[in-house]
């Protein structure tokens, strides 16, 4: 997934926190992986989406404490409601913007190369800023990196 403005940063992971950063033919098998999902039915809600890692299956995106991350499903409900993201005409324009299923509102957004759940009713400078929000938070869906 690529957002507007930074079509070669893609969605991934690194030390089980989720980022984005460039991706071309020369990146590393291992950053190919890392950028690389598949989108399941919602943990916690069908009709929505979650995301699990291609290269460590098993592992999920989820948010705590607003930040992304990846985790394995420990299974609990609070987990399932973390891991699903329902998808949104994208707020910025053409894509998909992706609603976190138990904070309405909150969508998954960058800031910094770093990405958060956020509904831009923080201060100016912090991930939850108003400025952005709709371009930070409209993603592209783009053929995987790695099978």
């Amino acid at each position: 997934m690529t957002t507007w403005g930074h079509t070669n940063r893609y969605l991934r992971h690194a030390d089980s926190l989720a980022h984005t950063e460039i991706v071309d033919a020369n990146s590393s098998g291992l950053l190919k992986q890392d950028a690389t999902w598949t989108l399941r039915r919602g943990l916690a809600d069908s009709s929505c989406y979650s995301f699990e890692s291609v290269n460590y299956p098993g592992r999920f995106l989820r948010h705590a404490d607003s930040r992304i991350r990846t985790a394995t499903d420990d299974g609990s409900a609070l987990f399932r409601q973390d891991a699903t993201f329902c998808a949104r005409p994208g707020i910025g324009g053409p894509g998909v913007t992706f609603e976190s299923i138990n904070i309405p509102g909150s969508y998954l957004r960058h800031f910094e190369s770093a990405v958060y759940i956020a509904s831009g009713s923080g201060a100016p400078g912090t991930y939850n800023r108003p400025q952005t929000l709709t371009a930070d938070a409209t993603w592209s869906i783009a053929a995987p990196w790695a099978p």
